[in-house]
């Protein structure tokens, strides 16, 4: 499916604009992954951008979010029904987190005291948290493939500009956090502590401080991208 043709089914629905679902559509349409996995999909709108262009190569994505994301309106059910790419899509949702997905995915994956990694891409796009998020990377870690590409959203969030509007995000207490909790970006901190210095990833590329990617690889380059545009031609390493 094209990317005007799923933009036409999509257009109004939150939370993920344009110029940021081209630039997910490019990149699975030109790294062709075969199997993608999602943590956080919400209505389902990068979801289904996904499943479009996975439908030009084939391949499948796994995608995970709370039981209540069932009750947005429309939910992603509804997105795949309404543009057909419901074969290329498995949604899971737990009453928690995902982690716990996570961890159900590498029991399944396991034999011998070994993890058989599945993923050749993973979408990071949750909680927004660092425990939540800083425990999924390691978890996923053990999922992804060599040379796949992990992306993590909202690498500038934080809790601190939602405190006087509201209570819970994303089954998280903002009054309970910390004032450094509350006013630090989560993603940044688990990017850079936790992926950056991790032996096994490099490619290294920031867009608008808002997203954050890496590749799983041991080839040695470190190299970071800073303040690259998210729509202006993102140059994947080889």
């Amino acid at each position: 499916m094209t990317f005007e043709e799923a933009r036409r089914h999509l257009q109004g629905v939150p939370h993920l604009g344009d110029t940021q679902a081209r630039e997910l559509y490019q990149f699975i349409r030109r790294e062709k992954p075969r199997s993608c996995l999602e943590l956080g999909h919400a209505h389902g709108v990068s979801s289904t951008y996904i499943a479009a262009a996975l439908d030009d190569h084939g391949g499948y994505l796994d995608t995970v979010d709370l039981l209540s994301a069932s009750d947005r309106k429309p939910n992603l059910e509804a997105l795949l029904a309404k543009t057909g790419l419901g074969h290329r899509v498995t949604i899971h949702r737990e009453v928690n987190s995902y982690t716990w997905f996570l961890k159900k995915k590498i029991a399944s994956q396991s034999a011998g005291g070994k993890c058989e990694p599945c993923y050749d891409f993973c979408f990071i796009d949750g909680a927004k948290n660092w425990t939540m998020d800083g425990l999924a990377f390691f978890l996923v870690d053990k999922l992804l493939k060599d040379n796949g590409w992990l992306l993590f959203d909202d690498y500038s969030f934080t809790y601190g500009k939602y405190l006087k509007r509201r209570e819970v995000m994303d089954g998280i207490s903002i009054r309970q956090l910390g004032p450094d909790e509350r006013d630090e970006p989560h993603v940044r901190q688990i990017y850079d502590l936790l992926v950056r210095q991790h032996p096994g990833y490099s490619n290294f590329i920031l867009q608008d401080e808002c997203w954050a990617w890496a590749q799983k690889t041991a080839n040695g380059s470190r190299a970071v991208v800073t303040d690259r545009p998210i729509g202006k031609s993102l140059d994947v390493p080889a």
